[in-house]
């Protein structure tokens, strides 16, 4: 009986900790439990839904974009050099990222 007592002042603490977020280890704490939890759940129908309406629009603009770099005059290899130097870029900050988060998610799965 005193360990679920104990257990149940645990849970109360922690949600006191969660709503907590004014200060600087509370918000260090919180932002790390985020991208930890990034990941970790499936998506729901609107979840998808909602990225498939990014992905058209994005698509859309960056369809729209090429279209105005032919019409301006601006050479298409103008647009395919922006690609190769942007490209890269956003490629090496997506590789990070989730080495980062693979390499995380490794070390506390051994670290329990």
């Amino acid at each position: 009986m005193g360990h679920g007592k104990r257990s149940r002042e645990e849970w109360q603490q922690d949600i006191e900790n969660r709503q907590r977020n004014v200060v600087f280890p509370d918000t260090v704490l919180n932002e790390a439990r985020f991208w930890r939890n990034v990941g970790n759940r499936s998506w729901t129908p609107a979840t998808k839904i909602a990225l498939g309406i990014l992905a058209v629009g994005l698509g859309a603009f960056v369809v729209r974009a090429v279209v105005a770099f032919v019409e301006e005059g601006v050479a298409l290899s103008m647009a395919l050099g922006m690609l190769l130097i942007w490209g890269p870029i956003f490629g090496a900050i997506v590789w990070a990222t989730r080495r980062a988060l693979r390499n995380s998610s490794h070390h506390s799965k051994h670290q329990k």
